[in-house]
C-alpha cells in the first residue's frame, strides 16, 4: 500500500544529494515537490534538523559535511513528508566502521522516535543483526525469500555487540547465509 500511496522515503549507500542546494534546501526538496508552503518547508526542514542532530548545519553545502553527515541529511530528507515506510538501500556501506556503528545507533533512535517503518538492506552480518527485529535471506537471482531469521535482542546499546546473543544472532544469519549458498 505504500507504493500506491508512494507513502516511503529512500535512503541510498550514496546520499545523493544536490550539491547546489545547501543542507536545508536538500531536506525541503519532497515537500517542495508535494506542494508545501515555503514557510512550512523551512519549519519542518529545522524538525528534521534537529532528529539528526544536525541543527546548525541548514545553511551549509553538501561538500561542506562529511559523509556520515550527508548520509544524515539524506535521512532527514527521507522522513521529511513523515512516510509509513523507510527503504534503506546500504546507507552506511561507504562509511568507515567507527561512523558506520554511530550511524546505526542513530538510525535506532531515529526510528524509535518517529515510529517509522524501516527496511534496511545490508550485506553485513552484524549490521543486520543490531538493526533488526528480524533478517530477512534471500536468494540469488532471481532474489527470493530463502529464511527468515528472528532476532531478539531486546533494545540496542553499544554492549549489544559484545552480547553472547547478538554472537548467537550472526552466527545465526551466518548460517542462513550458507543455507542459501549450499542450496539447501
Amino acid at each position: 500500500q505504500a507504493r500506491l500511496d508512494q507513502d516511503y522515503g529512500m535512503v541510498f549507500q550514496h546520499a545523493g544529494l544536490f550539491d547546489w542546494r545547501k543542507v536545508a534546501g536538500n531536506i525541503e526538496l519532497p515537500l517542495e515537490l508535494k506542494g508545501w508552503s515555503k514557510a512550512d518547508r523551512a519549519a519542518r526542514s529545522r524538525e528534521m534538523l534537529d532528529l539528526v542532530k544536525l541543527p546548525d548545519f541548514g545553511g551549509h553545502y553538501p561538500r561542506q559535511l562529511s559523509g556520515g553527515m550527508q548520509q544524515r541529511v539524506s535521512i532527514a530528507r527521507a522522513l521529511s513528508f513523515e512516510p509509513r515506510l523507510l527503504l534503506m538501500d546500504e546507507p552506511f556501506g561507504a562509511l568507515d566502521e567507527m561512523t558506520r556503528e554511530h550511524m546505526q545507533g542513530e538510525l535506532l533512535r531515529i526510528w524509535r522516535e518517529t515510529g517509522t517503518t524501516v527496511v534496511f538492506v545490508t550485506h553485513s552480518i552484524p549490521e543486520a543483526a543490531f538493526l533488526s527485529n528480524r533478517v530477512v535471506v534471500l536468494s540469488p537471482r532471481p532474489g527470493r525469500i530463502h529464511s527468515i531469521v528472528g532476532v531478539d535482542l531486546g533494545e540496542r546499546t553499544e554492549d549489544t555487540r559484545e552480547d553472547p546473543d547478538f554472537f548467537q544472532a550472526t552466527t545465526e544469519i551466518r548460517e542462513a547465509l550458507r543455507a542459501v549458498e549450499d542450496g539447501s
